[in-house]
């Protein structure tokens, strides 16, 4: 099994902390339906770039939502759960 780098563990480190910070910002409720509690951490303009965990390229969704969000692009970007690295 490879070692785990430092740059990674910080990296991970940091996504633990912005987790929680996402959760605490919607008090554990979906921040696009209100309705269900929050299951996942989605990105909205994806995971590369410099700083992919900061909190404004992330929302709390519920599964459903989430699902959705990942199936129907076309929906998420029309909701603003989807968006271009470009578009940053």
């Amino acid at each position: 099994m490879k070692p785990v780098s430092d740059k990674r563990r910080k990296r991970d480190a940091i996504y633990a902390t912005r987790r929680q910070q996402v959760w605490e910002r919607g008090n554990g409720m979906c921040e696009h339906c209100y309705m269900a509690a929050m299951g996942s951490v989605h990105h909205v303009a994806g995971r590369g770039g410099p700083d992919p965990h900061r909190l404004d390229n992330l929302k709390g969704l519920c599964e459903p939502c989430h699902r959705k969000a990942h199936a129907e692009p076309e929906w998420a970007r029309s909701v603003g759960l989807m968006r271009s690295r470009i578009e940053n």
